[in-house]
């Protein structure tokens, strides 16, 4: 078996990378339940996003099968168990997404560096033959939100060191209201600035890594004494 020296996902690079710029209130703790997962409570607004996203598979599915589970009311909106959202939105990102040759995809690649083998890791909500999009909800959009990301970088970058390159990585967003699209084209500079990021977050963590209580970021080989110093970040 290949030894895995760091396992690392794109969200938990966003959430180094927010602590960073000192954006959403990340904070150096939030970072660290992240990486430990820890599990807050719930947000209304991640609640409804959760939900949004069901809607929409849920109507792909109807699309594709002609069988419809999704009742129009009246007021022209679907509701879920806990929401209600705009109908033609859900039609038009369903009818978008409807070719997706698989949704929430499983993708990993390992990248031998001067650190060690380091495992790049996620799952792709939409994945096209040469292309995946990711459906992001947000209460207040604004032009290239999601430009400073690791999700397109590094899923660009596994798709390519897999041997199945992407031409285009697209955000989808919606505020519940519209519908917005931010398209990012791999290019050898965005790889090179994940990689530098990469390094930069991995001697982050071996810095504080008494902090960390889930050692499977360090990959699955390693054992690493449990502390209780997350009670005091």
């Amino acid at each position: 078996m290949e030894t895995i020296n760091y396992a690392i996902y794109p969200s938990v690079l966003d959430a180094y990378l927010r602590f960073k710029r000192k954006d959403d209130d990340e904070t150096f703790k939030s970072v660290f339940d992240k990486i430990n997962h820890v599990r807050g409570e719930q947000t209304e607004q991640q609640a409804m996003g959760e939900e949004f996203e069901l809607c929409v598979n849920d109507m792909i599915t109807s699309i594709k099968t002609g069988d419809y589970s999704l009742t129009l009311y009246q007021d022209g909106y679907y509701r879920t168990k806990n929401f209600k959202f705009k109908a033609d939105l859900i039609d038009r990102i369903a009818t978008k997404m409807q070719h997706a040759t698989k949704k929430q995809e499983y993708m990993e690649a390992i990248i031998p560096s001067h650190v060690g083998n380091i495992k790049l890791y996620g799952i792709a909500d939409y994945t096209f033959p040469e292309m995946i999009t990711d459906l992001k909800t947000t209460q207040n959009y604004k032009c290239n939100k999601y430009k400073d990301h690791a999700q397109h970088p590094s899923y660009s970058l596994i798709r390519e060191l897999n041997g199945a390159p992407l031409k285009a990585f697209k955000y989808l967003v919606s505020d519940f209201d519209k519908v917005y699209q931010e398209t990012y084209i791999p290019t050898p500079g965005m790889h090179q600035k994940l990689m530098i990021t990469l390094f930069e977050f991995i001697n982050f963590i071996e810095y504080f890594k008494d902090y960390i209580t889930d050692t499977k970021i360090f990959g699955v080989h390693v054992h690493r004494p449990i502390t209780d110093a997350v009670g005091h970040a």
